[in-house]
């Protein structure tokens, strides 16, 4: 299914497009709540039923470190601490 205003692919969850931020249609609501009831598959979006073949989503999730933007933090931190100490002298 997709987007009246845009015509990109809207998602199977959620009643509004993510690419223009249009609210979908009654029958694109009713549509999407009928097929989701009727399939319990987990797709992204619901234009991949039209397709021939099934696209393969399973990408792999990148680990964020959450530390690396405390360090950063820090060491800025300390570099205008000592910036400030030496202007002083």
């Amino acid at each position: 299914m997709y987007c009246k205003k845009c015509g990109s692919a809207l998602p199977s969850k959620g009643y509004i497009c993510q690419n223009c931020g249009t609210m979908m249609t009654k029958e694109q609501i009713k549509e999407q709540k009928e097929y989701n009831q009727s399939n319990q598959e987990e797709i992204e979006l619901l234009s991949d039923k039209y397709r021939n073949t099934p696209l393969n989503r399973n990408y792999p999730k990148i680990k964020e470190n959450k530390y690396l933007g405390a360090i950063l933090i820090i060491l800025v931190l300390i570099i205008l601490i000592i910036i400030g100490i030496l202007k002083v002298m």
